[in-house]
C-alpha cells in the first residue's frame, strides 16, 4: 500500500501530497519539497523531521494511523 504525506496535514497552508510505496521514500521527498517550497529544512531538527515522519500514513487512512 502507498505511502501519503500531505503539507495539509502539518498545518501548513500547502496542497502538496507526496506519496511513495515506503515511509524514508516519502520523507524523503518531503526534505526535498519544504526545503525548496516553504524554505524550511527539516533534517536540521529531529523533531520537525519526527515530525513530518508521524504525519506519513497509508493512502486512504487519515494521518497519523500509518
Amino acid at each position: 500500500m502507498a505511502k501519503v504525506f500531505e503539507c495539509a496535514d502539518a498545518g501548513v497552508p500547502c496542497r502538496a501530497r507526496i506519496a511513495g510505496e515506503s515511509k524514508e521514500e516519502v520523507l524523503q521527498q518531503a526534505v526535498e519539497h519544504a526545503r525548496e517550497k516553504h524554505g524550511v529544512e527539516l533534517t536540521q531538527s529531529s523533531t520537525l523531521a519526527n515530525y513530518a515522519r508521524s504525519l506519513i500514513h497509508d493512502e486512504g487512512e487519515p494521518a497519523g494511523k500509518g
